[in-house]
């Protein structure tokens, strides 16, 4: 077996015109030779791999910096503008507060229709949403009134179960406490008080709506060096002159026509704003 493989080994390498001569070649050494050409072809694998595997990691690793210095760099611009909401959001209930400590709480004793008309007509001019109204209910509230919310706050989720059943049960106590004659005349005497009051309430209120309609159309201060700030302040007094506006309701309402860095001034600084005169002279 051994000669017959050798017989066949000669003349395929005859056939690639090899230049050895295996006639002078034993087995042993043959298969010596065979083995050792095979190194080299393994070794030549080995180095391309190694050639190769570098230059892949690099770019893996290139890749991996680029997602990284994307993923780093991306929120930044978001966290500017969450931090603009927030500052707006502090200086929307910074001006919610200051109004609310000018209103007069509801004890139990005083008119309650006439009361809450006046509290209805504060929330639209702050412009405050369901949720935001019913959650100010206890700070409006005093004495008997704020421990009668207390005890029934859960019959009453919204501003609207609120409103109800603050009238049903404040409307009776005050019919309770005046039975005689004399006093219904008298509640009939304020009944139409009431209803001018009405009147007057939706008057305000379409007023009122007027003119942030108003107010809205004009073109908004920021400050910025390219805006004339004189006529602009001659557009406004001519629009708050005609809704005959007091100077302290100039001043609540010039806010809806501020915007950017001016706005952020008006809040930031409260002393140079007491006034309508000492905020247009600073201005």
């Amino acid at each position: 077996k051994a000669n017959i493989w050798l017989e066949t080994t000669l003349m395929n390498i005859k056939s690639t015109r090899s230049t050895t001569d295996f006639t002078q070649t034993d087995m042993d050494s043959l298969l010596l030779s065979t083995k050792n050409e095979k190194q080299p072809l393994l070794a030549t694998t080995s180095s391309a791999q190694v050639n190769i595997n570098p230059a892949h990691t690099s770019t893996d690793l290139d890749e991996n910096e680029k997602q990284h210095l994307t993923i780093t760099t991306k929120p930044l611009g978001h966290k500017i503008d969450d931090q603009r909401l927030v500052k707006d959001d502090q200086q929307r209930q910074l001006l919610i507060r200051q109004h609310l400590s000018s209103i007069q709480k509801f004890d139990g004793h005083a008119n309650p229709k006439i009361w809450l008309k006046s509290i209805i007509e504060k929330f639209d001019l702050l412009q405050l949403t369901t949720l935001e109204r019913n959650e100010l209910i206890s700070e409006i509230l005093t004495g008997d009134a704020l421990i009668w919310y207390i005890e029934e706050q859960e019959h009453m989720p919204t501003f609207m179960t609120f409103m109800k059943q603050f009238l049903q049960y404040f409307g009776n106590q005050e019919l309770k406490t005046d039975p005689s004659t004399e006093m219904i005349s008298s509640c009939t005497t304020s009944k139409q008080l009431d209803d001018s009051h009405t009147q007057d309430t939706v008057t305000n209120c379409l007023r009122n709506q007027w003119l942030i309609t108003n107010l809205e159309k004009l073109q908004k201060y920021s400050g910025k060096s390219q805006q004339n700030v004189s006529k602009w302040l001659r557009e406004l007094q001519q629009t708050l002159n005609i809704f005959k506006l007091t100077a302290d309701e100039k001043l609540f309402y010039v806010s809806l026509c501020l915007e950017g860095d001016a706005r952020d001034w008006f809040y930031d600084n409260p002393d140079l704003c007491a006034t309508w005169s000492i905020f247009t002279k600073n201005l």
